[in-house]
């Protein structure tokens, strides 16, 4: 049986790589890649904590050990080797859309140009990349840095292909990628308030959520189906339903926000996650120890849960209401403030950013919400974050909008993102 991740090492970090903290001292964090809070891109070649990056989104530890990580409005994936030295190794540092979509030939994973990637999962010896901006899949072979498109058209706002191969199908802001028990690609189409499934014969089909515009979103009319898309839009097909290439402009077919569906077949359900041009990627996606599927349902303030024997969704953590509120009582009592990413430890607790709050927090087998770095806060008025707190308990540190999070044995990798730096967190 195949699973998620094939990470085979735990990371080799160098020793107090930033001057001032251990990263392998027990219960503390401690920044192992950005020195100050500028948006650039510099560093290459040099120490890591020494570079410059422009919100990191994810990071993910390769089978030989070394870190890598997504620098989104660099549009690269950078590297630390097990010296702390930092490298791009994908991306050419150039916003586009590379292979082109009728290009299925591959192309050097360093002169391919990105239009912002979130995240990236390591499978079967290839990194796999969901192109947000560009409303496609690629992947890197990592024996030859060679990059390929799995699916998409390169078009937004709409939503085909269901029951044919994913290459032709329309996407729209994937953001998410985890693998199945069975070897599926299985992904957040953001935009499409979905999850879908890439089976090995390359078919795509739709396992979560549905498209549906509420006919009360429509100011003068109901809504009206898009040509060839199970989309629908207000207004009039010939003008609003746009499928737009990766720079052009957006169509206004729409999907309605709605978290709902808990207890029912997730075929069923109804997701809410942020989308349009100026949104930011969430959605992130886990498969637990049982092979349950766990979303992490920004919009909706919610951690949920596919059943991967019944199919049911539930919610496991949060009460819908932005917040923070309920450590050390039940998770779906809770207040979360737009979730973002997950991770599952050994025991099968998960680890999630309560982003908005600008920190982790773990819900136990059990059930039990806590926090686990990060001063946890809300403020109606959105309060930004700060950085504080290297070489002292994770607790007491201060972070700005984590997005990433990846679990290693008790290592914690946080992409702090608005403090333009990646630390990591020793877990007790």
């Amino acid at each position: 049986m195949k699973r998620v991740l094939l990470l085979v090492a735990a990371a080799v970090l160098p020793a107090g790589c930033d001057n001032h903290c251990d990263p392998d001292a027990p219960n503390t964090i401690c920044t192992i890649a950005g020195h100050t809070l500028d948006e650039a891109y510099d560093g290459d070649n040099g120490p890591a904590v020494d570079a410059d990056m422009y919100i990191p989104m994810d990071s993910v530890v390769a089978p030989d050990g070394t870190v890598w990580f997504i620098d989104f409005n660099n549009y690269v994936v950078r590297r630390i080797d097990e010296a702390g030295i930092i490298s791009t190794v994908v991306g050419n540092h150039r916003l586009g859309s590379s292979p082109a979509s009728d290009n299925l030939t591959s192309i050097a994973a360093l002169s391919a140009s990105n239009n912002h990637t979130p995240t990236m999962t390591v499978f079967d010896g290839y990194l796999y990349l969901p192109a947000w901006h560009e409303s496609r899949i690629k992947r890197v072979r990592m024996s030859d840095m060679t990059m390929e498109n799995v699916a998409g058209k390169a078009t937004r706002s709409l939503y085909t292909g269901d029951g044919g191969p994913a290459i032709d199908a329309a996407l729209d802001l994937p953001s998410s990628i985890v693998f199945d028990r069975d070897g599926n690609l299985v992904f957040t189409d953001q935009g499409n308030l979905v999850i879908r499934k890439i089976d090995s014969a390359g078919i795509i089909s739709t396992i979560v959520g549905k498209c549906i515009i509420e006919a009360t979103s429509c100011a003068t009319s109901p809504p009206v189906p898009c040509p060839s898309s199970d989309k629908l839009v207000c207004g009039d097909p010939a003008t609003d339903c746009i499928a737009s290439d990766a720079g052009g402009a957006l169509g206004s077919a729409l999907c309605t926000q709605v978290s709902s569906g808990d207890g029912k077949l997730a075929s069923d359900a109804r997701l809410n996650l942020p989308f349009t041009q100026f949104a930011d990627p969430t959605g992130r996606l886990a498969y637990d120890h049982n092979d349950d599927l766990i979303l992490a349902e920004a919009g909706g303030n919610r951690i949920r849960k596919v059943d991967h024997v019944t199919g049911v969704i539930t919610t496991i953590a949060g009460t819908g209401t932005a917040g923070y509120s309920g450590d050390g009582g039940l998770a779906t009592a809770a207040e979360i403030n737009h979730p973002v990413d997950v991770a599952v430890a050994d025991d099968n607790s998960i680890y999630f950013s309560d982003t908005y709050n600008h920190c982790i927090r773990k819900i136990d087998p059990a059930g039990m919400i806590s926090a686990v770095a990060g001063a946890c806060h809300y403020t109606p008025e959105g309060d930004p974050g700060s950085f504080s707190g290297d070489g002292g308990p994770p607790l007491e540190a201060q972070m700005y909008k984590p997005y990433g999070i990846d679990l290693v044995g008790k290592k914690l990798y946080v992409s702090d993102s608005y403090n333009n730096r990646l630390r990591v967190v020793n877990l007790p």
